[in-house]
């Protein structure tokens, strides 16, 4: 099947002369340098079936293999039989596909619906550049990270700051959490745990998510 769709040319969004920086996180999905926090994508339910058909379908699989070896080597079966042909194992590989898109497609709308109100919101954002595939080495947060998807995050972002007037800037993420935003002390790394702390220097009481949007702001518009 081919499809025609007329796509017409996006308008340029009214401009509000705001800028913004956005830490991502674990915790919550994006923070703003306003205070905004964004929470993570949840769906409780398609997560938990896909889990449960996942583990279907891999202990079906496993029997269907071993049923197909045990027929295929007896001599008086004058039918071979396949690894498809076992229907069980079918039934469950395409249920838990059904429950798996549904998840990304709830994950993607989520992320398009964010990514609209914080372009029609800003006219300058200043993201992280996040390695995401070096981020995955940690297995204590790899599930949340892919959970997060930031790369589709940002990627959203770039095309629709792109399609309707708006400054996408990417700067990088070294230090921002432990940098005062008020008198710029460097007050070293602390565990992720910690999620409010003052500064030594100057007394400044920070949450950290928020402190660090902040600096990625104040880094982003240095760069302008």
């Amino acid at each position: 099947m081919s499809l025609q769709v007329e796509f017409p040319e996006p308008k340029p969004l009214p401009k509000t002369g705001v800028q913004v920086g956005i830490d991502l996180g674990v915790a919550d999905l994006a923070i703003t340098s306003d205070g905004q926090k964004y929470p993570k994508f949840q769906a409780f339910w398609e997560e938990k079936q896909g889990i449960t058909w996942q583990r279907k379908f891999d202990r079906r699989k496993h029997q269907a293999k071993v049923n197909v070896i045990q027929w295929n080597h007896d001599k008086v079966h004058l039918i071979k039989l396949e690894l498809n042909d076992y229907k069980n194992w079918q039934r469950a590989r395409q249920i838990k596909a059904r429950y798996q898109r549904k998840l990304a497609n709830r994950r993607k709308d989520y992320l398009s619906k964010l990514t609209t109100q914080l372009v029609k919101a800003y006219d300058v954002i200043v993201i992280e550049d996040l390695k995401v595939k070096n981020l995955m080495h940690n297995h204590h947060l790899a599930k949340s990270i892919a959970n997060a998807s930031w790369y589709q995050f940002r990627t959203m972002l770039a095309y629709k700051c792109q399609w309707y007037g708006k400054q996408l800037i990417v700067v990088s993420p070294n230090y921002t959490s432990q940098q005062c935003a008020s008198c710029g002390f460097q007050s070293g790394q602390k565990p992720l745990e910690i999620r409010e702390w003052t500064c030594p220097h100057c007394g400044t009481h920070h949450d950290r998510d928020i402190n660090a949007a902040i600096n990625i702001l104040h880094r982003g518009l240095k760069t302008v």
